[in-house]
């Protein structure tokens, strides 16, 4: 039944790989970036931990240099998800998100990745990176719609 399962959620996923949106914006490291013009990087983290908080992420870690947040992936989403990374015994798998800060001139630049994460029985942890067109953009619309270019 797992093969079953394993095979299927692949099939799909590939599927899905093959009609991809574009990319919003073309960065050069391939991750969402965006730039807030004449910013503090206190500001800039200010605004995502907001924008988090409002999206009902838990916010993980916070600096003016760092924001992590996500959530707990539930329903049918999860349940494959755990299936994929980890097996019955690993906790349900966490979707989350780094933003890195950093200042250039008066400006500050952000840039994201995103994950999956789960932990097995005995401790470790399961990670798998999310990159595709559907979840940059998530990010990259985020950035615009917090006044980045």
């Amino acid at each position: 039944m797992k093969k079953f399962l394993t095979i299927t959620l692949f099939l799909t996923f590939l599927a899905g790989c093959a009609a991809q949106e574009p990319l919003v914006k073309q960065t050069a490291s391939g991750y969402p970036e965006g730039i807030f013009r004449n910013s503090t990087l206190e500001d800039v983290q200010s605004k995502i931990v907001g924008k988090c908080a409002q999206a009902g992420l838990m916010v993980f870690d916070s600096s003016s240099t760092q924001v992590v947040c996500g959530k707990t992936m539930d329903g049918m989403q999860g349940v494959f998800t755990q299936a994929l990374m980890g097996n019955r015994y690993s906790t349900t798998p966490e979707r989350k998100a780094r933003f890195i800060l950093y200042k250039q001139d008066s400006d500050v630049v952000a840039t994201a990745r995103s994950w999956v994460e789960t932990q097995m029985a005995f401790g470790q942890m399961q990670k798998q990176e999310i990159k595709n067109n559907d979840s940059i953009n998530e990010i990259q619309n985020m950035f615009f719609s917090l006044g980045a270019e």
